[in-house]
């Protein structure tokens, strides 16, 4: 039975709450123990790991939520998409762990600015594996709509992560928040195994094995994507706040840093319930004109909720700094008006974005995504040379204004493709 969106985002919610109440948690003591500039240096390191995860089969995730949900009465051809990523993801993460054991130390002084950090790189290399797995099964138990063992695997890998975590932390300060970057989505994915077992009775084994071909066709476009999103975004992240670090130090882009963990804190439940529901609901829609309700009726559900969010943070924003940070962190204040702004407009465009990733519009998604990545680091980069921090979050704003109507009117384009030609009448 397919449950229903607001059902869908109660349940996710569940899940949410705890990874908010987790991550909340882990940055007041990383606030605590490795201050502003501190928070720059893991933002890189957060971003290197993300385009590591893609390479290790992450790139495959919504492709397997997708081809999952549609396969659902063809457990044989689920089983071969599920064997193929695997496989894919094994292959992408020993490849990347060898990149990392032999030139970890030139990486870590280019990236993190300390070759003496290069040992996180080995933990990061040994953890890869793990990384894979767990996105992998979250993503197949999202196309099974099995959102009770979904939501459970979320919750109990946030809490075993966030408890290695705190306690890396506190035992090794900078070094040991690095190394629970590394190895965070690797003891999650313990969890996750666990509920994917509840959820699937198949033979291990048989998730072991040759490619299939048209699997592996069919998860390729859904690659792309995944792959550009992995590694252009990241990149352009770490661009900005390598900007940012010459423009105004690393007090600067470590601001920036924490002020881009909140907004993405605040938008957790609306983006797991985008990845959730939308992925899969609008993959199953072949006509252009149910597909067009169903982004209004995204919109009616987001939209509200985004801004209610949006408002009660920026009511209550040096409060909430100085619960969730420190002193330290207070001047991003002055920015957070823009940055909410463009949360705003961030989950507005997400939900037609959707549509692109569900219909496997791959080369329009990959050059967006270079696209607007480049537009976002300039105008970030441009207005923060005037403006500081308050520049970068005009920038972010901006960017995501105009990325909502190049969203739109690829919908209105894909619409108009699905729309199914007229009846012919008054024939004979």
């Amino acid at each position: 039975m397919r449950l229903g969106l607001v059902r869908t985002s109660l349940l996710s919610g569940v899940a949410v709450a705890t990874r908010l109440a987790a991550g909340l948690a882990l940055n007041k003591v990383l606030a605590v123990y490795v201050g502003p500039a501190g928070f720059g240096v893991i933002g890189q390191f957060q971003s290197l790991v993300a385009m590591l995860g893609a390479l290790a089969g992450g790139a495959f995730g919504n492709g397997v939520t997708k081809l999952t949900a549609e396969y659902g009465a063809d457990p044989a051809r689920q089983l071969a998409v599920w064997r193929t990523a695997v496989t894919f993801g094994l292959m992408g993460a020993t490849a990347a762990a060898v990149v990392l054991l032999l030139f970890g130390g030139p990486l870590a002084g280019w990236l993190l600015n300390d070759p003496s950090l290069a040992g996180v790189m080995a933990w990061l290399a040994l953890a890869l594996v793990g990384i894979a797995l767990n996105g992998l099964v979250l993503a197949a138990l999202a196309g099974l709509k099995a959102v009770g063992a979904f939501v459970a695997a979320t919750i109990a890998g946030s809490l075993l992560s966030v408890v290695v975590a705190v306690t890396l932390v506190v035992q090794a300060g900078l070094y040991g928040a690095l190394v629970a970057v590394a190895v965070g989505q690797a003891v999650a994915s313990v969890a996750s195994v666990v509920f994917f077992r509840r959820a699937w009775k198949g033979r291990w084994r048989t998730l072991l094995g040759p490619i299939d071909r048209p699997a592996a066709r069919a998860l390729g476009g859904f690659a792309l994507m995944a792959v550009a999103s992995a590694i252009v975004l990241p990149l352009g992240h770490m661009a900005i706040r390598e900007g940012l670090a010459r423009l105004g130090g690393a007090e600067l882009a470590g601001l920036w840093q924490a002020m881009f963990k909140l907004s993405e804190t605040h938008l957790l439940l609306l983006t797991t319930t985008l990845s959730l529901h939308f992925l899969p609901h609008f993959a199953e829609i072949g006509d252009g004109t149910a597909l067009r309700a169903a982004v209004a009726k995204g919109y009616r559900f987001v939209l509200p909720l985004v801004c209610a969010t949006a408002l009660a943070i920026w009511l209550l924003r040096e409060p909430l700094v100085r619960l969730l940070f420190t002193r330290e962190f207070l001047p991003l204040t002055d920015a957070l008006a823009w940055q909410l702004v463009g949360d705003v407009l961030k989950i507005g465009s997400w939900v037609p974005a959707f549509t692109m990733l569900s219909h496997a519009r791959t080369g329009l998604y990959i050059a967006s995504e270079v696209v607007f990545a480049v537009v976002q680091i300039a105008a970030c980069l441009v207005f923060a040379a005037r403006f500081g921090l308050t520049g970068a979050a005009i920038g972010y704003a901006l960017t995501y204004a105009l990325y909502w109507l190049f969203v739109h009117y690829q919908l209105g384009r894909l619409t108009t493709r699905l729309r199914p030609p007229p009846m012919l009448t008054g024939l004979g």
